[in-house]
C-alpha cells in the first residue's frame, strides 16, 4: 500500500467513512469535505495522522491540511469515496450559515479549475516578462500563438465554470455547457463587439422581452447564476414530464425556460453585479490604497486560514476582465506568502532544534512557491512570534503596494516566486517588474531579520533533558505538544480583556475565553471528569496525558445555583473528545444579569513550557483546535 493511499484511508475513516462524505475535493494544500454528520469526525485522531499538518472546520466545511502532496492523497481518496458510495446523500445534516454556505460554494466552484487558470495565467505572465526584457515582441506570430493558448481559459471561462458549478450543485454538466455555449454564441458576441448592427434581440415577438447585447467572454457571475437556475428548473421539469419521453423533452423544456431568462434577466444582472463588485474594490484601492493594503496584506494569513480568499477569486477575475489588472488579491497574497516564507527561514537559522530547523527550511521553500500552510501551521503559528512578525511585515509592505498601485496583469495560480511574471506589464514598461522584484526581496528579508533579531521561544529537542525553571517549578522540556479542542462555538476573547481579574491575570492558568453562540459544551479532550459543582456552571477534566482543563461558563454564574445549566456527566466519568458535557441557556443567563463568556483554562500551566492559543480573536467552531500545550 502506498503512503498516500494509507493516509487517504486513515483520513476517510476518521471523518466517518465514505458514507458520511457528501462531497470531497481539494485545493492547493487541503482536502475539503462536506459531511452528512460532522459529529462523526474524530478531529483529534486526524491531527495525529502522519502527513497531516492540521484539521479544522471552516463553517460547515471540514478541511484537512496536507500540504504539497494533497493532489496525490486526493487521487487515492476519490475512488474510495466513489466506490464505497460516499457522496450519494443529497441532504446534509444541520443548517449552514449564509456566509459559510457561500464560502463553501465558491471554493467548490473555483478549486477544480485552478490548475487551468494557474497554467494559462503564468504563461501570459511569462509572455509579458519576455516583452519587458526584450526577448520577444508583442506583434510576432509566436507571441500571437502563445497568447491564444494563455488567453483561452479566460476568454472561454463560462465553459469551465459551467462544468465546475454543475458538479458542485449536482446537475447535468452537458446541459450546463449548453447554457455557456448559448451565452458565448457568435451571434451575441459579434453584436457585443460591434461587428453587426444588432443592438438588442426580441423574443417571441414580445416587445417587453428585450435581450441586451452583451459579451459574456471571461465573465464569472452570469454563468454561475444561470447554472443554479438550470438545476432547479431541470429537476422540476423531470418531475412533471413522463419518464418515457423525459430523455428528450426534459432538456428541451429546460432550455426553453432557462436560456431566455438567462439572456434576458440573469446574464445582465450577473454582469452588472460583477462589474459593481469590481468597481468597489478598484475604488477602494484607488482612494485608500495604503489603508486597504495595510489591512488586507496584514490579515491575509487569517483570510487564507479560513479559506475566504476563494471568495475574492471571482472579483479578481472580473477586475482583470474589466480593467486588465488585479489590484488586490494577488499583490497582497504575493507579499503575505513571502513574508511567511521569510519568517520560517528565520526560524530555520535561529532555532537549535534540528527537527524544527529542517521543518522550517522545507516549509519556507513551500511558502516561497506559494503554499503557505506548512510554514503557517507547522512553524510560525506554533511559535507565535514569527507569525506576528510575518503579519506585521506584510501589512507594512501591503500599505506600500497599495500606495504605489502594485498590480497583477494576469491570474497566476500559486502566488510566490514563480508568479513574479504576472506582475510584468504587457506593454513592456519596466517599472512594474522592478517593483515586483523589490517587494519579493523585502517580503522575505524583513520578517527574516525580525525573527533573527527579536527571536522567539524555541522548542527544545525531545532528547534535551535540561531542566527549565518556570514559575519556581522545575519541569523537563520535551518539545511534545498536545492539542486542546474548542468545547463550544463562539467568538474568541483574550483572557486579559475579561472583567474577572482571576482569569484576566491568569491566576488560574493560561488559556482563552469564548463568547458562545450556541448552548452546549463538549469535551475538548479525552479523560476523566474531576470537578463538577452542584451549580453545574463549570467542569474540570484531567486528560489522558495529565493535562488539567477547566471550562467555566460565564462570570459569577455560580450564583445561579444550577438554574439554566444541565450536566450530562458526573464526577469520575470517563469522557471522550467531542462528548456532550453540559447544555445551558445563554439568553436566560444574560437576562438574569450575568455574562456568558466562557473560559477554557489549563489549570496546571506550570507543568508546561507554554500554553499557546491558536488565535486570540475571531470565530471558533466546536471541535476546532483552540490551544496547544507544549511540554
Amino acid at each position: 500500500m502506498t503512503k498516500h493511499k494509507e493516509l487517504a484511508e486513515k483520513v476517510l475513516s476518521h471523518v466517518g467513512g465514505a458514507g458520511n462524505v457528501y462531497q470531497a475535493w481539494h485545493c492547493v494544500t487541503r482536502l475539503r469535505f462536506n459531511l452528512t454528520n460532522k459529529d462523526n469526525v474524530d478531529i483529534e485522531a486526524i491531527k495525529q495522522i502522519d502527513g497531516v499538518l492540521g484539521a479544522q472546520f471552516s463553517g460547515d466545511q471540514f478541511q484537512v491540511i496536507i500540504g504539497n502532496k494533497v493532489a496525490d492523497v486526493y487521487a487515492e481518496l476519490e475512488p474510495l469515496v466513489e466506490n464505497e458510495g460516499g457522496g450519494k446523500n443529497d441532504q446534509k445534516s444541520g443548517k449552514s450559515g449564509v456566509i459559510s454556505s457561500v464560502m463553501d460554494f465558491i471554493s467548490g466552484v473555483f478549486t477544480p479549475i485552478l490548475p487551468a487558470l494557474a497554467g494559462a495565467g503564468l504563461l501570459k505572465g511569462f509572455l509579458a516578462l519576455f516583452v519587458t526584457v526584450g526577448w520577444m515582441t508583442n506583434t510576432g506570430d509566436t507571441y500571437a500563438v502563445l497568447n491564444a493558448i494563455g488567453d483561452s481559459v479566460f476568454y472561454f471561462l463560462p465553459f469551465f465554470l459551467a462544468v465546475s458549478t454543475a458538479r458542485k450543485v449536482k446537475t447535468n454538466e452537458y446541459l450546463a455547457l449548453i447554457v455557456a455555449g448559448t451565452m458565448m454564441y457568435p451571434t451575441f458576441i459579434d453584436a457585443a463587439n460591434g461587428l453587426t448592427d444588432q443592438t438588442s434581440f426580441t423574443l417571441f415577438n414580445l416587445s417587453f422581452i428585450s435581450i441586451p447585447v452583451l459579451s459574456y467572454a471571461s465573465s464569472v457571475i452570469p454563468i454561475i447564476l444561470s447554472v443554479l437556475l438550470l438545476k432547479y428548473v431541470y429537476n422540476g421539469v423531470k418531475k412533471v414530464v413522463p419518464s418515457v419521453i423525459s430523455l428528450m423533452f426534459s432538456p428541451l423544456l429546460t432550455f426553453l425556460i432557462v436560456l431566455p431568462i438567462t439572456l434576458w434577466i440573469i446574464g445582465p444582472l450577473g454582469s452588472n453585479l460583477g462589474e459593481g463588485l469590481s468597481t468597489v474594490f478598484v475604488w477602494l484601492f484607488d482612494v485608500a490604497g495604503p489603508v486597504a493594503g495595510l489591512l488586507l496584506g496584514g490579515l491575509m494569513p487569517l483570510v487564507i486560514m479560513t479559506g475566504m480568499h476563494y471568495a475574492f477569486v471571482p472579483i479578481a477575475i472580473q477586475n482583470i476582465n474589466s480593467s486588465g489588472t488585479d489590484t488586490f488579491l494577488q499583490p497582497m497574497m504575493f507579499i503575505s506568502n513571502l513574508a511567511q516564507s521569510g519568517a520560517a527561514f528565520g526560524v530555520a537559522v535561529r532555532s537549535r532544534n534540528k527537527a524544527l530547523k529542517q521543518l522550517a527550511a522545507s516549509s519556507g521553500i513551500s511558502a516561497m512557491i506559494g503554499i503557505t500552510e506548512p510554514a503557517m501551521y507547522g512553524v510560525n503559528m506554533k511559535l507565535k512570534k514569527p507569525f506576528i512578525y510575518a503579519m506585521l511585515s506584510s501589512g507594512v509592505l501591503g500599505a506600500f503596494a497599495g500606495w504605489y498601485g502594485f498590480k497583477a496583469f494576469a491570474l497566476g495560480g500559486l502566488v510566490g516566486v514563480f508568479s513574479i511574471p504576472v506582475f510584468a506589464d504587457p506593454s513592456g514598461a519596466v517599472g512594474a517588474i522592478v517593483v515586483a522584484v523589490l517587494l519579493f526581496v523585502l517580503s522575505l528579508v524583513i520578517p527574516f531579520v525580525l525573527v533573527l533579531v527579536l527571536g522567539f521561544k524555541d522548542i527544545p529537542e525531545e532528547n534535551d533533558s535540561t531542566p527549565v525553571v518556570e514559575n519556581k517549578k522545575e519541569i523537563v522540556a520535551s518539545g511534545k505538544e498536545k492539542a486542546i479542542n474548542s468545547p463550544l462555538k463562539g467568538e474568541l476573547v483574550p483572557l486579559k480583556d475579561l472583567s474577572d481579574p482571576t482569569f484576566a491575570q491568569e491566576i488560574m492558568g493560561k488559556g482563552v475565553a469564548i463568547e458562545p453562540t450556541e448552548n452546549r459544551i463538549i469535551a475538548p479532550i479525552s479523560g476523566e471528569v474531576m470537578v463538577l459543582p452542584d451549580s453545574q456552571h463549570a467542569i474540570g477534566i484531567k486528560g489522558d496525558e495529565g493535562e488539567e482543563i477547566l471550562i467555566h461558563i460565564g462570570i459569577d454564574t455560580v450564583s445561579l445555583k444550577g438554574e439554566h445549566f444541565k450536566a450530562f456527566v458526573q464526577v469520575g466519568d470517563r469522557i471522550e473528545v467531542g462528548e456532550l458535557l453540559i447544555t445551558f441557556d445563554r439568553e436566560a443567563i444574560k437576562e438574569a444579569g450575568f455574562q456568558t463568556v466562557t473560559m477554557i483554562i489549563v489549570t496546571n500551566t506550570p507543568d508546561y513550557l507554554d500554553v499557546l492559543p491558536m488565535n486570540e480573536s475571531g470565530l471558533i467552531f466546536e471541535g476546532e483546535q483552540l490551544l496547544t500545550i507544549i511540554r
